[in-house]
């Protein structure tokens, strides 16, 4: 039964005719003259499937770019810029250098796990202050180095033991902007799978500003 969940999640995420996981956000007008200035990578704006061979190490992972969201993700980060700042008078500039989301599914649809997950799980890295935040997730402030440190894009998916020891399907976000001068990069790993009536697409994005936004 989860198997299929996971392949009907699959489909609808990056399906050729894939709803828009939408989100409903009030007042979302009040903050559309608020400044944040999109600087990523023009790669981090689109979809990727990374493989779809089993074999291949990046079987079974994928980046979500900017078109399955409505409102996108720099908007959502735009407006809860203004929701926390709004009150004091003046919403700071921000810019946003990384904004990425991917999905590993790979242990719940390989058959070979425990092999394929000990191979890879060691090429991941473990920030040294990751924590539980959020709904059954993790969230740590990272550097640039460690974003940098995967010599394959998709390497910036994988998980260790430790982060996920039910090598469960999940989404992790990577969030790198600059607010009033100040510069923070965050990592947040939240499950793939959640509630019935949660978007845990939509969850993982609002996970990821709202850690964010709680260094500043």
């Amino acid at each position: 039964m989860r198997f299929m969940l996971l392949i009907i999640i699959l489909i609808l995420t990056f399906g050729c005719s894939a709803p828009t996981a939408r989100m409903v956000i009030p007042n979302i007008d009040d903050s559309s003259s608020v400044i944040v200035m999109d600087l990523r990578p023009a790669s981090e704006k689109i979809n990727k499937t990374f493989s779809l061979i089993i074999t291949n190490d990046a079987y079974a992972i994928y980046r979500s770019g900017d078109k399955p969201f409505n409102p996108s993700p720099i908007r959502s980060f735009q407006h809860r810029l203004y929701e926390k700042y709004s009150a004091q008078g003046v919403v700071p500039e921000a810019k946003i250098y990384h904004f990425v989301i991917y999905k590993n599914l790979q242990a719940e649809l390989r058959s070979d796990i425990s092999r394929q997950y000990h191979r890879e799980s060691s090429d991941a890295k473990i920030p040294s202050n990751t924590h539980k935040y959020g709904v059954d997730g993790l969230a740590s402030v990272i550097s640039s180095e460690e974003f940098e440190h995967f010599q394959k894009e998709y390497q910036r998916a994988l998980y260790t033991e430790f982060e996920n020891p039910n090598q469960k399907s999940v989404f992790t976000v990577y969030l790198e902007a600059e607010i009033g001068g100040k510069r923070t990069f965050i990592k947040t790993m939240t499950p793939l799978v959640l509630s019935e009536n949660t978007n845990s697409h939509l969850m993982a994005v609002e996970t990821a500003l709202a850690f964010f936004l709680d260094q500043y």
